[in-house]
């Protein structure tokens, strides 16, 4: 059976008309609630559209015993209630694992329930993991938020993969949805995959990394604490140490002190930098890899961006094709683009995005239930 194509061109317009809507975005952790009523004028999917967060608020989490209660706090802001459109839709992007559009949080008592919101505040509401909300944010981006590596186009609607060394190490891929046309983001948990260490220096240090954890999963050096394990490998590696290179002190720094030291030019910081910077890389690769993304790989998350001086140096695009290997797919990795993603709200943007994206299914549907018998069928 089809649709009749007069009548499913009639609902397809009307749920792409333009419309202005009031949505909120939500970035929630375990110690901080941020919360945004955004205005955004809709032209419809696969069409640009104008957004203005129009308020803004940061809530402890400690200051409320659910997060119902922080929701309506901020509902009930006179910003929030001098808003001339109802709110709409509610994406809220949590450090957390999400099933069935709920989440537990782990650093807080809070429970973040989809489904409960929606029947509470009487607006739809998408629940997603904070890395997620940064991948449906990628699309989105402008150029002036990325810093090129490569001299490679991206191929429109190829696949795309996001990474982001912060706290953890986030990973998703983006696969485009023709129906809805835009992109469908797959979270995924490849991060904890093992480590695949290249040259010996890297596996003395999966030696190490294992003997203090028990284990090396990629995650375990190519993060925060990642970068601070390399730095303490290189100070136990005999084969460093140098006269004016010996460590005094305290020895064990955090990783902003690691890469405030190596755009300084201390030696051990830069080598430590460099060895990340070349781990990221070929995770990066291998992202790249598994779902052939001429769309383009991006590098998001805190850490990368203030290491640009170091980043070009080659050290991490080399490593993204394995150039010192003459690897046999370095030629398929030099036609897929790789960024630095520099904008540190993507995952807001991104959060906004699927809000939009919401109340796009909610008109499409409305406009399909408001046609007098629904879309009519014919049997081919």
């Amino acid at each position: 059976m089809r649709l009749h194509a007069h009548r499913h061109h009639s609902v397809r317009a009307r749920a792409e008309a333009a419309g202005t809507h009031s949505i909120i975005t939500g970035d929630i952790g375990g110690t901080n609630a941020r919360l945004g009523l955004w205005k955004c004028l809709d032209a419809g999917p696969g069409k640009a559209a104008q957004h203005t967060e129009v308020y803004s608020e940061t809530y402890p989490t400690t200051a409320f015993n659910t997060f119902e209660d922080c929701l309506q706090a901020f509902l009930d802001e006179s910003e929030v209630r001098s808003s001339a459109a109802a709110v709409r839709a509610a994406a809220l992007a949590v450090a957390g694992a999400v099933e069935n559009n709920r989440c537990p949080m782990t650093n807080t008592n809070w429970v973040i329930d989809g489904k409960q919101l929606q029947q509470q505040f009487k607006f739809r509401v998408a629940v997603l993991n904070d890395f997620e909300a940064v991948g449906y944010g990628i699309p989105a981006l402008a150029a002036s938020d990325l810093v090129a590596l490569n001299d490679v186009p991206m191929v429109a609607e190829a696949p795309k993969v996001v990474m982001g060394p912060g706290t953890g190490l986030g990973a998703a891929q983006l696969f485009w949805d023709s129906g809805y046309q835009g992109y469908k983001v797959v979270p995924g948990e490849g991060a904890h995959a093992t480590f695949a260490p290249r040259g010996w220096r890297q596996m003395a240090l999966t030696a190490y990394v294992t003997a203090r954890l028990g284990h090396c999963e990629i995650e375990e050096v190519a993060c925060g604490r990642g970068l601070e394990l390399i730095y303490e490998f290189l100070l136990s590696d005999p084969t460093f140490r140098r006269p004016d290179n010996k460590p005094t002190g305290n020895t064990r720094k955090l990783a902003p002190e690691i890469t405030a030291e190596a755009l300084e030019g201390d030696a051990l910081a830069t080598q430590a930098v460099d060895i990340f910077l070349a781990i990221i890389g070929a995770e990066a690769g291998a992202m790249a890899l598994r779902c052939l993304a001429r769309g383009g790989v991006f590098i998001a998350g805190g850490i990368v961006p203030r290491l640009m001086e170091r980043v070009k140096t080659g050290v991490l695009l080399d490593s993204f094709t394995n150039k010192t290997a003459r690897d046999r797919f370095q030629y398929l990795l030099q036609t897929m683009p790789l960024y630095v993603v520099t904008n540190t709200k993507v995952g807001i943007i991104g959060s906004r995005e699927y809000a939009m994206r919401l109340v796009r299914e909610q008109e499409l549907l409305q406009s399909y239930a408001e046609s007098p018998a629904g879309p009519s069928m014919q049997s081919e």
